[in-house]
């Protein structure tokens, strides 16, 4: 059995958590959603609920952070639950469960593999429907089921999520060796990584400097994850051999660990080197992109960041860490520098060497810039529906 020509796949999108706080989840979903909109029927399902703490005060009291419950973004429908945030089943909605399992949905497209049990609990509850996952945190969602007290009680529930899923979209390389490692079948695994929304740079040119310093950009929420301290440690030392403009932007997801980073860079006495920006505002961003000389991005742990490929659509050379999708992106000493994460010695010496060489600055990229416009949106949006296609298939089958 076939599927009709006039009959539009339909599919509902979870993400636990979506704008108006940014995230590279958050983000990454709403520009798929928006480009699959042209080829199948789409709605997004979230909580009504952030990472970004700044965005948060109202829901102790009502279990709600107050965005609109139903709106449509860019033809995108979105629908907000209010959550009972549970000991262990956190972000848990039972009107959610409700409306995916007696809804006329085709696919549940699960955004993330966060959120283990509210999860595993709406996988059980809409068995009967596809289910998709896209590997968005797996890195960090292994790393904490592995380190968790609760592990020897954690880890097999998370391999039970993952095997019930009917196919897993990974981000990444060492994704697809991740998920092969926990025996998950190589046939329900289909590569797919992220994309770039390149009409943030439309209309917009790179700047004319109006100094001499050289301009290094982070851009990372404010989380131990993302490992500022390395960076700040590294402009501590280059602060004595050039002159610098350091902008770091990002939400603020982890409070004390935002204060931490401000008391590193006032003890290094880099207040005057140091821009902080949280507001996020997308041409604002941009515009910082287009007119740095260098990207950092020091993680610890990532899966696939949106920010590497906006920088590298910026014509940034790149300096980052051998985490996630990041080798798969940045070949070391072509169009950037792979180091070892918790390397902020290494991180200065590369800094330094790029800072000092603007022809390998301007050829790395020159590279970055080619490389970038592979990963557009609507090339992951085909991919991602050709895949919807072929599953719905196999499930007409049965």
């Amino acid at each position: 059995m076939e599927i009709m020509d006039d009959q539009k796949i339909s599919v509902a999108m979870f993400c636990p958590y979506f704008l108006p706080a940014y995230g590279g989840a958050e983000l990454a979903t709403f520009n798929l959603a928006r480009e699959l909109r042209m080829l199948c029927d789409v709605k997004l399902y979230t909580f009504n609920w952030t990472q970004n703490l700044d965005l948060n005060k109202n829901y102790e009291l009502n279990f709600s952070c107050g965005f609109p419950e139903q709106e449509i973004v860019n033809g995108v429908p979105i629908y907000r639950y209010s959550v009972a945030n549970l000991p262990i089943v956190k972000n848990f909605s039972v009107k959610l469960i409700k409306d995916l399992k007696f809804s006329d949905i085709d696919i549940i497209h699960f955004q993330g593999a966060t959120r283990l049990f509210s999860r595993l609990l709406l996988q059980k509850a809409v068995k009967n429907k596809i289910k998709i996952l896209t590997t968005h945190g797996f890195q960090e969602s292994v790393e904490i089921a592995r380190r968790s007290k609760l592990s020897a009680l954690i880890n097999p529930f998370f391999l039970h999520s993952l095997k019930t899923l009917d196919h897993i979209i990974a981000l990444s390389n060492a994704d697809v060796n991740s998920l092969l490692y926990l025996g998950i079948n190589k046939n329900k695994i289909t590569l797919i990584p992220n994309g770039i929304d390149v009409t943030k740079f439309k209309n917009r040119r790179k700047f004319v400097k109006r100094n001499e310093k050289m301009k290094i950009l982070c851009v990372a929420r404010f989380d131990k994850n993302k490992n500022y301290e390395s960076l700040v440690y590294a402009l501590s030392k280059l602060k004595d051999d050039l002159e610098f403009e350091a902008y770091f932007i990002g939400a603020v997801t982890d409070y004390k660990y935002f204060k931490k980073i401000m008391r590193l860079i006032k003890k290094n006495g880099l207040e005057k080197f140091v821009n902080i920006d949280l507001s996020l505002d997308d041409p604002a961003v941009v515009d910082c992109y287009l007119s740095c000389d260098l990207f950092v991005l020091p993680s610890n742990m990532e899966t696939f960041p949106l920010v590497i490929l906006e920088a590298m659509y910026a014509g940034l050379p790149i300096i980052a860490t051998h985490v996630g999708c990041i080798p798969d992106i940045v070949k070391n000493e072509v169009n950037g520098f792979v180091i070892p994460t918790n390397d902020p010695v290494k991180l200065y010496k590369k800094c330094l060497q790029l800072l000092k060489n603007e022809k390998m600055r301007k050829d790395m990229g020159t590279i970055n810039k080619e490389m970038a416009r592979n990963y557009t949106w609507s090339r992951m949006a085909l991919s991602t529906y050709n895949l919807y296609q072929q599953l719905m298939e196999e499930h007409l089958r049965k």
